[in-house]
């Protein structure tokens, strides 16, 4: 279990740099930063497929990659352009607080799928981070809590929700199947999920630029002037380290941890978050910031302390038999 949570946090750390990267990419969409992102990604993931094919160790099966295309297509398509999408319509801070809400829907989604402990045993943990979600946006709330009008808040809170809906299916199902196929190595299936991203990349790219050529523009990356080069050094930084290492760690943690104990683990990818955003804003957080991180971090705390107690092991396991 140590195994397990260790690589959780670092994949949460890894994954805490995706809100602060893109803050030094100027001059270019979040749809142009999405596909740069999921191009090194998938870039890489093909590079590395080539290699495990050429040493013949590639333990992927046929079977398995429509599953692959799938995965990639919930996590990496239709969650990240529902969030740019509720960014966009609704208030960052809304959609920050929902999106915020995945350590909860993944816990509870993924005991339930995956019956380990009681549910009244993640109800304390999950409340305590709700409010702490809460306390961190508290200040954002206060002047930007809704778009400019009710027809768009409506539409990004939908596109807001949609997105949590995707990311707690993907992480629970991708966990599920990678319990039940041991024999695949964790580097082979983010690489798979990879390679299908780079797929629905070209797919995307082409609708986009048929739909609305204003959210790609191509001439951006004809002068290597600076904005360039951080454009691109950030969309390495977020397929490869972001994208690829961060999916390797998380599926290595999966098949070590209960998804409910991991999905609350998550919360780390917020904390994470702040914690570098503060540190690039050279600012000292609000009282309701800190207040809300130690809620959130008390949470946690709280359920390793619980649920890797021998008493609460032996519940499970009755549980598992009701």
């Amino acid at each position: 279990m140590f195994l397990g949570i260790l690589l959780v946090l670092v994949a949460c750390l890894i994954w805490g740099l995706i809100f602060v990267v893109p803050l030094f990419m100027d001059g270019f969409t979040p749809f142009e930063i999405a596909l740069g992102r999921h191009f090194c990604f998938g870039t890489l993931s093909l590079g590395i497929l080539a290699n495990f094919w050429w040493r013949g160790t590639f333990k992927v099966s046929l079977a398995m990659i429509p599953t692959a295309f799938k995965f990639a297509l919930v996590t990496n398509i239709i969650y990240y352009i529902s969030l740019v999408l509720a960014l966009r319509s609704a208030s960052a801070t809304v959609t920050a607080l929902i999106a915020g809400l995945s350590p909860i829907t993944i816990a509870l989604y993924g005991n339930l799928k995956q019956r380990t402990y009681r549910f009244k045993s993640l109800l304390i943990p999950s409340l305590l981070i709700l409010l702490g979600l809460v306390l961190v946006n508290l200040s954002a709330f206060e002047n930007h809590w809704i778009a400019d009008s009710i027809e768009d808040y409506l539409f990004g809170l939908a596109c807001a929700i949609i997105a949590l809906i995707a990311w707690t299916w993907y992480v629970v199902a991708n966990a599920d199947f990678l319990k039940r196929h041991p024999e695949v190595p964790c580097s082979q299936w983010a690489t798979m999920i990879g390679t299908a991203t780079f797929c629905w990349v070209v797919v995307v790219a082409t609708v986009i630029g048929i739909i609305d050529s204003t959210l790609v523009d191509i001439t951006k990356m004809v002068t290597f002037e600076e904005e360039l080069i951080a454009f691109l050094a950030g969309c390495l930084i977020l397929g490869i380290i972001c994208s690829w290492c961060g999916s390797y760690l998380w599926n290595r943690a999966s098949t070590l941890l209960p998804i409910a104990l991991a999905g609350q683990l998550t919360i780390f990818e917020t904390v994470f978050a702040l914690i570098l955003v503060f540190f690039i804003e050279q600012r000292v957080p609000f009282y309701t910031e800190v207040a809300g991180m130690t809620l959130m971090l008390g949470a946690i705390a709280g359920s390793l302390w619980f649920l890797g107690s021998p008493e609460q092991t032996k519940e499970a396991e009755v549980s598992k038999l009701d």
